[in-house]
């Protein structure tokens, strides 16, 4: 069996899942923070590297990227610097 839409009607239909599709992709680029060049917290630089917190410390002392809010108690990385860091390594 197979169902025929006007063309009006498959057109809309198109647009529609488009854009359920789109508004899906954006929802999971911004829970997993794709779209953003920063990475707050140590925790989540070691999950975005899968790293253990003992091998970030090594590098930050070996001189990986960080930036503080020493006011704040907050820091965070930037992602392209810390690839090129890890590339140049």
């Amino acid at each position: 069996m197979e169902v025929q839409l006007p063309k009006e009607q498959e057109q809309a239909l198109y647009k529609h899942v488009s854009d359920v599709l789109s508004k899906a992709i954006d929802n999971v680029e911004n829970k997993a923070n794709l779209n953003t060049p920063w990475i707050k917290s140590k925790k989540q630089l070691c999950k975005w590297l899968s790293i253990s917190p003992q091998t970030l410390e090594k590098l930050m002392t070996r001189g990986l990227p960080v930036h503080y809010l020493d006011d704040m108690g907050i820091c965070f990385f930037n992602k392209r610097e810390v690839t090129k860091y890890l590339l140049e390594q």
